[in-house]
């Protein structure tokens, strides 16, 4: 999960990646995910607060069998 804020908004925006079975995984994700919303706004200009998390959550079955063939 990821969330942002940005200034003058009235809302922090989030996110959500994933689909990872392993907490490890999920953590080197995290950041590859934070550089890379912080350089898509630091392209456009944008002053950004971004803050990463790995959430643990039930999933269906069918979503389980799709993780890892989605790029």
């Amino acid at each position: 999960m990821a969330l942002m804020s940005y200034p003058n908004m009235p809302a922090i925006s989030y996110k959500g990646y994933g689909g990872f079975l392993e907490k490890e995984e999920c953590e080197e994700r995290r950041i590859i995910a934070e550089n890379m919303i912080a350089d898509y706004e630091m392209r456009r200009g944008n002053t950004v607060y971004i803050e990463t998390f790995c959430m643990e959550m039930e999933a269906f079955e069918t979503q389980l069998n799709k993780i890892g063939t989605d790029a």
